[in-house]
This record gives C-alpha cells, structure tokens and sequence, in this order.
C-alpha cells in the first residue's frame, strides 16, 4: 500500500497539474500537428485523405494570427470535422463568402471532439485566455447534440474564483484525467453509438412511433443543469469582450418526410430509457426551445438551424456529422443569416 500511495503521488506530480499548469492537456486539444486521416471509409471523396491541421494554439483555419480572428467557432466534433480536410471545413466556406462579399474577416475553428457546453465554459479558464492576442468579436457555438447526454450538473461550474476539492482535484489529477477520458470513449462509444463511421442512409430502417411519452420527467434535470451551463457560457463570452451567437446542430437521426417525421428505428440510452430517432426529434426540440428561450432572456443571438428542412442523406456521413457537401451548406447558411450582423452597411 505505501508503494502504491508513493507510485500515485510520483504519477501525479510527474503527469497531474499540481506543479505545472498546463491546462490544454485536459482539453484534449491537438497542437503543432498536420494529421492525414484516411476518409474512403466514411465517405466518398476525389481524395482518399483528410489534411487536418492544428497550429501552436490548437486553432483550425487559414488566418495570419490569432489577433486576426473575428469569429471564432466553439463545439463538439460538428464543429471540429477532423475528416474535412482544410480548405472545406464549415468555417472555410463561411470566411470565404464573408471575404468574397467585402468583408475583411478571418475565421477561426475552436471546436473539440466530444466538448459539450461544459467543456466551453472551461475553454476560457483553459484555453483562450491563454491564446495571446485573441480578441474576436463573435464566438458561434454550435451545440447541442453533446449536451443531450450530459450527466454534469452544475456543480462543476465555478462561480467566481471559489472552488471546491472537488473542482480542484479534477482540473488538477492526471489519474482522475485518464478515468474520465476512457469513461468517455466508452459512454460515447457503446452507450450512446457516438463517434465517426460511415452509415448508408438507404439501408436505414425508419419509424414514425416514439417509444417514449413523457419527455419533461425525462429531461427535466439536464434541462435545467443544460440552462445553468448556457446561462453561464453566456456571461463568460461577455467578459470575453465577445458577441455570442448560438447555432443548433441538425443531425439525421430523423428526418422530415411527407409532413411527418421519421426516425432511425435503432435504439439509444438515455438514463434508464431506451430512444429512438422519434424520441430524440421530440427531445432535441425541447432542449432547442429552452435553448432560444435563454438567449432570449439574454438577449443573445439565435440561429436555430436545426429546425430547418433543408438537409439530405447525402450531407451526412452518419447520424451526426457532416460530409464536405453539408459542410458547405453550413457555410452559406450561417453566411446568410450573419452577414447583415457582421458585414458593413
């Protein structure tokens, strides 16, 4: 037992964050890095390669220098697109129609794979306070399908400078760290079929019958944790010197058909229920309207795409993310519905 204890004191001060400070490792966040992924499983493309690519800060896109960045993207893996290659991402097709139409405005890609609202909040503490001379004007947050299944409540959030042990430990302990990075490869994975592969939409099995009835006892404490996080994202943009402005994420576990809405018939948990594409349509809806309720309160900016019926199977290459093709539909979406925000008159 005292080797034990002195093996996990040593692992601790070595890899934690009790000595050093170097809060981007709990974030996850690339840096420094061109990857190649290999996408002919995902989806079919002229390229059999994804060039994804990071610089010193952890920022996607093409722009001279942080300073430079009039809009920052926050979220998940929607937002991330690590199998779009540079040069197609949604923020790409977004900078250049905003250039093409006069407007001197860089872009840049702050979104990280699996990050939820919680995770936004802790990326000014972490992460852009850190980023010398980022100062953007607008930060878009594309969220909500992370959220959907996020057990955090808000005790994690910090208000003021007051922390907890709690709060303190788990910024801090490289063992608590690894835990709660496999606890989430596996929740995200197994529980809740998240992640990257590819899906022929054509060999889908569809239903219009939900399996569940009672959606406000189901969701009512995620809700309101979800209200709390965006509340607080909110308010931390704001100090940021930043606009927010909030997106909601479509995804193609339903789909409009005929006036009705149908859902892929497989299975998802939530809690102790079993969903399915009906359930979550039904759900994902009542956390938007909560969602636009709470900019509105906050007289924030909101953009609710998701509600919109302009998508394909072919802008997807699974439940949740984007091909190039509905990558590029993102991009002129959102350029149409900001341009008369952050363009000159």
């Amino acid at each position: 037992m005292a080797i034990l204890a002195v093996g996990i004191i040593i692992l601790e001060l070595s890899f934690g964050n009790w000595v050093r400070n170097d809060s981007l490792n709990k974030l996850n966040i690339v840096r420094s890095k061109t990857i190649k992924f290999k996408i002919d499983h995902v989806y079919k493309s002229p390229s059999s390669i994804a060039v994804y690519t990071r610089d010193k800060y952890g920022l996607r896109g093409s722009f001279p220098t942080p300073s430079d960045i009039s809009i920052l993207t926050v979220g998940g893996s929607t937002t991330d697109q690590r199998y779009i290659t540079d040069g197609q991402t949604w923020q790409d097709v977004l900078q250049r129609k905003i250039q093409n139409a006069g407007g001197n405005i860089f872009v840049g890609n702050a979104g990280i794979d699996g990050q939820s609202t919680y995770g936004h909040i802790k990326n000014f503490e972490w992460w852009f306070n850190n980023i010398p001379g980022l100062k953007p004007k607008y930060i878009i947050f594309y969220i909500g399908i992370n959220d959907l299944n996020l057990d955090k409540g808000r005790e994690l959030i910090s208000e003021g400078n007051k922390k907890s042990f709690r709060q303190i430990f788990r910024e801090k302990s490289a063992l608590y760290y690894v835990g709660y990075t496999l606890y989430g490869i596996y929740s995200a994975k197994i529980e809740h079929k998240a992640g990257h592969g590819y899906v022929d939409f054509n060999k889908v099995e569809w239903t219009t019958s939900p399996l569940q009835n009672d959606y406000n006892a189901m969701m009512h404490k995620r809700i309101s944790d979800y209200s709390y996080r965006l509340a607080v994202l909110i308010s931390k943009t704001r100090e940021f010197g930043s606009i927010p402005i909030i997106v909601t994420q479509p995804t193609r576990r339903y789909r409009f058909r005929n006036g009705s809405i149908e859902g892929v018939k497989e299975t998802l948990d939530y809690g102790n229920a079993k969903i399915n594409g009906v359930d979550y349509f039904h759900m994902i809806t009542k956390m938007y309207e909560v969602t636009g309720e709470i900019c509105k309160a906050n007289n924030v900016i909101f953009i609710d795409m998701a509600k919109e019926r302009i998508w394909d199977d072919d802008d997807y290459y699974d439940f949740s993310h984007m091909s190039p093709i509905g990558a590029r539909k993102v991009g002129e979406y959102l350029f149409e519905r900001i341009k008369g925000i952050i363009l000159p008159t």
